[in-house]
């Protein structure tokens, strides 16, 4: 059997042992799970994994040995309860040990993972824990009040197990049974031997939704395998790597790059609960990281702040971004490593990558084998556009090489399975030759590479989709608000959009953007937090045939008030 890549130090294990990387016989493919099994039998002693501190200490490591046993008794301990497979346990947690056991544990029962967004509170959190089924949930301490105030809404949960050994675990929320979550330790380390294919649903990961409300993208275990395959096969990982990150377990980068990519290639994983840009080289300096994962903002953070001795004092030779900063040639300067950008989405894995070599500023680099991608015209959706635009002799592309980024998966089960319990969503998402609507715009250029343009319908704001519509119709719900549109707006070296909230203040009332900003953190995920707030007291610019000029709602004038000037943060954990 031939490998993708031949062994390092006899440690490389994982996907790479599908033959030739040939995708003819998916069959052969199997569940990250079983290569976790391996590595814990033919390595058992090698570290599968770390769990730093807020302050960036290492608190915790586990063996892959140790891993398999700990997550094989939370998966017999959730069989003993009545978990069987298909059935929907919830993560609810910032990252811990816990929640890597809960993510493959429920692997290993052949249930369904749901991870929720930490920021999610209120309304919204009944709603995912309500309409996604879940049998069981975890979460942590810092969770709990967020659980307690909507206790009486949530349906059908009958288990809730809290990350603690702490006296302080209550026995019951509301009316639902509590238990410590180290109460599943008590059950057997051997594995439960569930059959499992890659065929088998493995995650509903909620995102933002259009109509306000998070929908859920159904992924099967093929679909691991084939994005772990990529990062293995075009960023080279290893079994000597060390992957770090500060992105939360409950994101589909951090599962995928970090977790899953580390089991896949017999490598160490390191998760830390939060973000600090004046500490990061150092925590990656401590750990030893060498690959790390950033989503927009995070290189931004990074780039403010103030130069440090760890700055170039750090084992990082490659960070997987999706988009790269900006200013990306002086940030690899700065910080002495390497920035690989690519293009990826819960729905559809991983299918653009670029070479670490390639030097293409605004580039996500080649389609990844696995997928057939096109441009077309966002006005006729079925024209394609061809690529006439020279990237090396304009920096720009014209409006006429713009265009909406579908994508067509070659092979089953590995992209998106359905959007949960919504068959209009699912069958609107694919046209009637099986492409992918990505809701993105790209431009193609004469090289082969695809260059990112920006976001179509939606934003991404500190790393999260973000619907403006949904925005604007939350805000509509204020009492002073009469109308209302919400914007996205990209900010000089900044990857990431900015949130831009253009209202109208009803007849006689006040509005205060401090309050309403307080009253929007408690209603919905961070993100969906404006930035900027301009209130136009004569009405929306019109033009003359009465549409509302768009582009003029996304200046900033000196009406507009930013939020980042009051010091004014919000945070779901406490």
């Amino acid at each position: 059997m031939e490998l993708f890549f031949k062994p390092i130090k006899n440690e490389y294990l994982g996907v790479g042992t599908l033959p030739n990387g040939n995708f003819d016989n998916i069959n052969e493919w199997k569940p990250l799970t079983k290569y976790l099994e391996s590595g814990a039998e033919n390595y058992p002693d090698k570290l599968m994994f770390k769990i730093g501190s807020s302050e960036g200490k290492i608190i915790q490591e586990y063996s892959y040995k140790e891993t398999n046993e700990k997550s094989n008794q939370v998966a017999n301990g959730l069989i003993e309860i009545g978990i069987k497979k298909g059935d929907k346990v919830g993560m609810y947690m910032l990252n811990c040990a816990e929640f890597v056991f809960s993510i493959l544990g429920t692997h290993k029962t052949g249930g369904v993972q749901v991870p929720i967004n930490k920021d999610e509170k209120g309304e919204r959190l009944a709603y995912v824990i309500n309409y996604s089924e879940m049998q069981a949930l975890v979460i942590d301490m810092s969770g709990l009040p967020l659980i307690e105030e909507i206790a009486d809404k949530l349906t059908d949960l009958k288990i809730i197990y809290i990350a603690s050994d702490s006296n302080e675990v209550p026995n019951q929320i509301g009316k639902i049974k509590v238990e410590s979550f180290s109460n599943l330790y008590n059950s057997s380390n051997k594995n439960p031997n569930i059959e499992i294919t890659v065929k088998d649903q493995e995650r509903c990961m909620f995102t933002s939704g259009t109509t306000g409300m998070p929908k859920g993208v159904v992924r099967e275990h093929g679909g691991v395998v084939m994005t772990v395959r990529s990062y293995l096969q075009y960023q080279g990982i290893r079994s000597e790597d060390v992957l770090m990150s500060v992105l939360s377990l409950g994101h589909a980068n951090a599962q995928a790059m970090c977790l899953f990519t580390s089991i896949g290639a017999g490598a160490t994983a390191v998760f830390f609960p939060k973000f600090s840009a004046s500490n990061f080289f150092k925590w990656a300096n401590d750990c030893g990281a060498t690959v790390t994962n950033f989503l927009g903002a995070v290189s931004e953070y990074l780039w403010s702040s103030k130069e440090s001795e760890f700055d170039k004092k750090h084992s990082i030779r490659t960070v997987l971004a999706g988009p790269a900063p900006k200013n990306v040639l002086a940030f690899e300067d700065r910080f002495n490593l390497k920035i690989v950008e690519g293009y990826g989405s819960t729905e559809m894995g991983m299918p653009l990558w670029k070479n670490p070599e390639d030097q293409r500023v605004g580039s996500c680099g080649y389609p990844v084998e696995g997928y057939y991608l096109e441009i077309r015209d966002p006005e006729n959706i079925s024209k394609v556009i061809r690529p006439t635009w020279d990237p090396s002799l304009e920096k720009s592309p014209p409006d006429s090489s713009k265009g909406l980024l579908f994508i067509k998966p070659h092979i089953p089960n590995t992209t998106l399975n359905e959007y949960f319990k919504d068959k209009r969503r699912t069958h609107e998402a694919f046209d009637d030759d099986g492409f992918f609507n990505s809701d993105d715009l790209f431009a193609a250029g004469t090289d082969g590479r695809f260059y990112f343009m920006g976001r179509y319908s939606r934003l991404r704001v500190s790393g999260e989709n973000v619907d403006p519509i949904a925005v604007a119709d939350l805000a509509l719900e204020y009492p002073s608000i009469q109308d209302a549109i919400a914007v996205g707006i990209r900010l000089p070296d900044i990857s990431d959009d900015e949130l831009k909230l253009n209202i109208i203040v009803k007849n006689g009332e006040k509005f205060d953007e401090v309050e309403f900003c307080k009253w929007i953190a408690e209603k919905a995920i961070i993100a969906m937090v404006p930035r900027f707030i301009e209130i136009f007291k004569d009405g929306f610019p019109m033009t003359a045939s009465q549409k509302v000029k768009v582009a003029d709602l996304k200046e900033i004038t000196d009406k507009t008030w930013d939020r980042a000037k009051t010091g004014l943060k919000f945070s779901a954990r406490k």
